[in-house]
Formats: structure tokens, sequence, C-alpha cells
């Protein structure tokens, strides 16, 4: 069942021109696919109630270091199907089904309706409703009064500051003889928005072991900005600002094992797709310097490094031995 969704999610995201990484297999997001300027985040599962609150931040969080639009697809909410078309939330992540997700990717038709307490709503464009209004000679009160509501809460839809229910907004366009249900772009990126300090200020102060507090502070000392993660397969995210380019750098940190050659396969294949370097530091000794995409530098090594530019040139070289 779980299996079978996300093989459906990722044939539209290909039938939609994305290119997709491979299955992450972590708590945080399952993969990433890339369109043009387009990046997400997708989180797909069964039942989305399976979505807690520090799944959801890491998914945000991973979602704005990367640029990306985090995004969960689902079949279900406990015991209901979530309906076509409609996008629903888990935690200030957008959720949709795979329908929508056909229909706005490979249809370009745009979801109009959203789930939120108490039911389904809709947005009013409020511009072109005052418009509308004044042209057929309605005042606040006449509105009110044909759809049964206060004249406070007609003028809130004239402002763009409150939602309204499908039936009171269908009556609305009856009423002044115009669309006015506004389509929704649920693929608001987390650095369109303020951000929490949860999400923006994640640096090294919160660390899952002592070796990966050691590894971050040294790269924030080397002159890294670094962004923790949580869940993913990947520990940080490490970004550098140089007069050139910025460079961002997907992190993980472990000793050399079997299921670090595993981790180190995932990140670079999301790196290829977000357009990112992707690095692990080894404790220990390590069997090569390279795998796939991902480069690996022994601790020792990184306690030499003085600053981004000879870290991203180590990089650099060791990606041509490939």
């Amino acid at each position: 069942m779980q299996k079978d969704l996300i093989a459906r999610a990722i044939e539209v995201l290909k039938e939609a021109g994305f290119i997709v990484s491979s299955r992450c297999e972590a708590r945080s997001f399952d993969l990433a696919a890339r369109r043009s300027e387009i990046t997400l985040l997708a989180k797909i599962l069964h039942n989305i109630d399976g979505i807690n609150e520090g799944v959801s931040r890491s998914i945000r969080q991973a979602a704005f270091c990367l640029l990306a639009s985090p995004i969960v697809v689902g079949e279900k909410s406990g015991a209901f199907f979530l309906e076509d078309d409609v996008v629903y939330h888990r935690y200030g992540v957008p959720v949709i089904n795979v329908h929508t997700l056909h229909d706005y990717f490979v249809e370009g038709v745009h979801p109009y309706v959203y789930s939120a307490t108490g039911g389904l709503y809709v947005s009013i464009d409020g511009e072109a409703m005052k418009r509308a209004r004044e042209r057929k000679g309605f005042s606040l009160g006449d509105i009110a009064t044909g759809l049964g509501i206060s004249r406070r809460s007609v003028s809130k839809y004239e402002e763009g500051g409150m939602s309204t229910a499908i039936d009171i907004a269908l009556r609305l366009e009856d009423i002044l003889d115009m669309m006015l249900i506004e389509p929704l772009e649920f693929l608001k990126t987390e650095f369109d928005e303020p951000l929490s300090t949860d999400i923006s200020a994640a640096g090294v102060e919160e660390v899952d072991s002592s070796l990966e507090g050691y590894i971050l502070n040294i790269m924030e000392e080397i002159g890294f900005e670094i962004f923790k993660t949580a869940y993913a397969p990947f520990n940080a995210v490490s970004l550098s600002q140089s007069e050139s380019e910025r460079v961002k750098i997907l992190t993980g940190i472990s000793k050399y094992t079997e299921r670090m050659i595993k981790k180190a396969r995932i990140v670079s294949s999301l790196s290829q797709v977000t357009r990112t370097k992707s690095v692990f530091v080894v404790n220990g000794n390590v069997k090569r310097v390279q795998i796939d995409n991902t480069v690996l530098i022994r601790k020792e090594e990184l306690k030499r490094i003085r600053d981004p530019e000879e870290f991203t040139s180590v990089i650099e070289e060791r990606a041509k031995t490939k």
C-alpha cells in the first residue's frame, strides 16, 4: 500500500518533467524532485495522521536550507480518504493526494479549496469583489443581507483578510455575476515567509552525538554557516558565502560502515537533484575518497582545513578522481 503510493507519486512527478532523487528511507522526507526552478521535498505516506510536529518541522527545516517547497502526498486522514483538488495541512506543510498532484503538475490545474477546522474553504479576490460590487451599485450592507452574514465579514472579504465557506463564495459569485474564488498557490517555499527561530536558527546547539557536535563545530570554525537537520539522511546543510557563489553542502557525519555507504549514495542523489554538493566526514579510516558524487573526508583531514575555499577545493579535486 505504502510502496504503491510512493511509486504512483514518483510516476506523476516524472510525467510532469521532474528529476526525482533516490528514496531517502528517512523519517523526514522521502525524496527530492526538481523541475526548472521548482524543488520539492516530498513526504509520501498512506495516512497523513502519521506526521507529527517534529517530523513536519524537520521537513520545513530541510526545505528552508535547500530553498525547496515542502509537501506531503497522502491518501487518508484517519478513516477518510483525502478529497481530490483539496489542499490539507499538517503543522504548516501542505498535503494533497496523488490526483491533485497530477492535476497541478501535469495538467496545470490549480486547486481552489483547502481544508481547515470546521470544513472546506476558499479565498476571495477582494479587489475584484469590491469593483464588481461598486459597478452594480451594491453597498456592503446589501451584500451582507444577500449572504446572511455580517457587514464586517463582507468588508473583510474585500480587504483580503478572511476566507469563506464554499457555499457562501458561490452565492457571492451569483450575486455579483463574477468569478471571485482564487486558485491556491500552495507551494509557497519556506523562504517566502517569516521564519520561526526553530527553523532559521537551527545551528549546532542541539546535536545527536558528541562526534556530530565536534565535527559541526569544526565546520563553523572553518567558516561555514551550519543548519542542523533532523531525521534526514544528512546531518546538516553547510553554507559558505564567497564573492562568486554561495556553496551549499549536504553534510553527513559517520564512521565508515555499510550503512554509511548506503546513506552516502542517497545523499549523492539528493545533491544532484537539489544542485548542491555532498560530503561525509568520516571518523576513522576510509577505503575510498568518493561514493558516487559524495566526497569522503576524514576527521583528521578536516581539522587541517583553514577556510571554506580550501574545503571546496578538496571536494572538487576528489570529484575529479571519480
